[in-house]
């Protein structure tokens, strides 16, 4: 093409340079690189995880298998420690403690609790009061295993923690529940004001909540020393 002064101007296009096979195979060979790092470190990043699962699933494992072991050497170690002060007790004719309590002195120990056994001439109110100054209760002997120790243990009139709030109520123990009939001798079910109970020689008593009787207190053991055993 020729311009106003004469002289021919060339409209030459850039051309883009042409890839060569060799930039092909290069770009081909990166991206197959880097879905290999992509799947290698999807693997690691996997695996971590699994193990970090499994880790924690061990210690959870091993946790359990502590404490049942401990469970199974407190029992045993319950078990013995009962066993020598019932021993002791029918060798001195008379209530015995060990090193191996966890209860205070002069509480006995048996099964999961600690018993007191108080003589105070006191109202079903004011044992109540008493036995809670011990971070206690009055004695629930609602299984025939408790009835049968505190029966071998005591010849007195002693309070017991069965109370109802008036002749037409039912009669309920300190923590809320029900009298089971079926577990306990209850004799009669107490004339009009006689809303509190007493134990005697194995049976349950109604009788009125002004009358003063020794009593009994309750409260649940504590953690045995297994090392004393030993």
């Amino acid at each position: 093409m020729q311009d106003e002064d004469g002289y021919i101007t060339l409209n030459i296009k850039p051309q883009k340079p042409a890839i060569s096979s060799v930039d092909r195979a290069s770009s081909s060979w990166w991206r197959a690189m880097a879905l290999i790092l992509l799947f290698l470190s999807t693997g690691m990043v996997c695996g971590l995880v699994t193990m970090g699962l499994m880790s924690v699933m061990q210690r959870h494992n091993l946790q359990v298998e502590n404490e049942n072991l401990s469970g199974k050497v407190q029992k045993l170690a319950k078990n013995f420690c009962q066993h020598i002060i019932k021993q002791l007790e029918e060798n001195q004719k008379r209530s015995a403690n060990h090193k191996c309590s966890p209860c205070e002195t002069n509480w006995r120990y048996h099964g999961d609790s600690c018993y007191g056994f108080f003589k105070h001439n006191l109202t079903w109110e004011e044992s109540k009061q008493f036995c809670f100054n011990w971070n206690a209760s009055l004695v629930k002997t609602a299984s025939k295993n408790t009835l049968d120790y505190i029966k071998d243990r005591t010849v007195f009139i002693r309070w017991v923690g069965l109370s109802r709030q008036n002749s037409d109520k039912v009669w309920l123990w300190e923590d809320g529940s029900a009298l089971s009939k079926n577990m306990l001798d209850f004799i009669g079910d107490g004339r009009e004001n006689m809303d509190c109970a007493y134990f005697h020689k194995g049976k349950i008593y109604p009788t009125f909540c002004e009358n003063r009787h020794f009593l009994i207190c309750e409260k649940k053991a504590g953690m045995m020393n297994v090392d004393i055993l030993l």
